[in-house]
């Protein structure tokens, strides 16, 4: 200190820039010591596996429904002439709420009149041909009995017989075809009676979905109602923790799309299992007791519930369920990737349990608490620079 105090300024300036450098070496040789230490030049991202407590957490989307809902169709393709000016409100039983006139409904009609006619023609005539045939055969009996067996020939009675019986059986033939062209023609009226549609029972329509003159299909949906004023409903898929299913009466919210400042306290109403295409999944249906004014059915939400805590179970990021070098789609079965003492990716199989949203319980032989799980790549390039690795 005494050498600096009677040195020159330049030699001063020199001394503290030597200082400076060798500072920043040794935060330099630091640095990489902590990169090599902590890994931090691996391509890749990585959390810890956790042993801890988890709250799981469903949140699944849907649409708002009433409760008693049904629906009224188009019994056939066609127009509606008229329809109810009501697009919301109550019904009575028997109330008109639509006109339908069916394409082609009343050219079929006219076919099928035309049907019966000719057939009532047919039997007319086949009538007539059995009345000469019987006639003509009782004169042939008379000449027959005076003449005692010798006049007309034999062979000549013999076919009047025949002629009679031929005619009596087209007449019977000719009355079955008259009476089915009845019958069809029956159907063919009765096709147009389901025209005018109308309230099944006292119900709520909750939206009235065509119009005046529009052109609808067969089973198209016309109307939602509701047979009753109970609370408003959603249905959800929901996967079936592997730990049981939440009790009924579980509460949980919906937030509608529409309102999503204001979430609707529901309960968990009835649990059913879900089709044979989504093994491990129930539809749960949910019940909101006291719903907002603005709530109205078709109304898309979101289900959000919490299920009962786990105590000390393992624990990935659900990033870590997401990661695939390879970058392949929907892997099966489900699996983590974790970084060995190499710094290479090994792949782990794992069963999913429940999730927060941001870790999930998990169930696998091979993964402890510690072990580094791959969340995502360190640089945007990485993945194109390394080819898959093992399995």
């Amino acid at each position: 200190m005494d050498t600096l105090l009677g040195a020159t300024p330049r030699r001063v300036a020199r001394h503290w820039l030597s200082l400076l450098l060798l500072a920043l070496a040794g935060l330099g040789a630091a640095t990489f010591f902590v990169r090599f230490v902590t890994g931090e030049d691996s391509p890749y991202y990585s959390a810890a596996v956790e042993r801890g407590d988890l709250v799981p957490r469903v949140a699944q989307k849907g649409e708002l429904h009433a409760a008693g809902e049904f629906v009224i169709s188009a019994p056939r393709a066609g127009r509606i002439t008229w329809i109810s000016p009501k697009s919301t409100g109550p019904v009575k039983k028997g109330e008109l709420l639509a006109r339908i006139d069916l394409v082609g409904a009343k050219d079929a009609i006219g076919i099928e009149e035309s049907d019966v006619t000719a057939a009532h023609a047919a039997l007319a005539a086949a009538q007539i041909s059995a009345q000469e045939a019987a006639a003509r055969l009782a004169r042939f009996e008379g000449v027959w009995r005076r003449s005692g067996g010798r006049a007309p020939a034999l062979n000549e009675m013999e076919a009047a017989r025949a002629s009679a019986r031929r005619t009596s059986l087209a007449v019977d033939s000719a009355r079955a075809q008259a009476t089915a062209a009845r019958l069809r023609l029956k159907g063919k009226r009765a096709d147009v009676a389901p025209s005018e549609l109308r309230a099944p029972d006292d119900a709520i329509i909750l939206d009235r979905l065509a119009s005046h003159g529009q052109a609808i299909e067969e089973r198209q949906t016309l109307f939602t109602l509701s047979r009753t004023q109970g609370p408003l409903v959603i249905e959800v898929p929901i996967p079936m923790p592997p730990f049981g299913p939440p009790p009924t009466g579980a509460p949980a919210q919906v937030r509608l799309d529409a309102l999503p400042d204001a979430p609707q306290a529901a309960t968990l109403a009835q649990l059913r299992p879900a089709s044979r295409a989504q093994p491990g999944m129930a539809i749960a249906r949910f019940a909101i007791t006291r719903a907002d004014p603005r709530l109205r059915p078709g109304m898309p939400a979101t289900v959000e519930m919490l299920l009962p805590p786990r105590r000390g179970v393992l624990l990935v990021p659900d990033a870590a369920l997401a990661f695939d070098p390879g970058a392949a789609v929907g892997r099966q079965p489900p699996s983590v990737y974790v970084l060995s003492k190499d710094g290479e990716p090994r792949r782990v199989n794992v069963v999913v349990g429940a999730s927060d949203g941001q870790r999930t319980e998990v169930f696998g032989a091979g993964l402890a608490p510690g072990d580094q799980v791959i969340i995502g790549w360190r640089a945007p390039t990485a993945a194109s620079s390394r080819t898959q690795p093992g399995s």
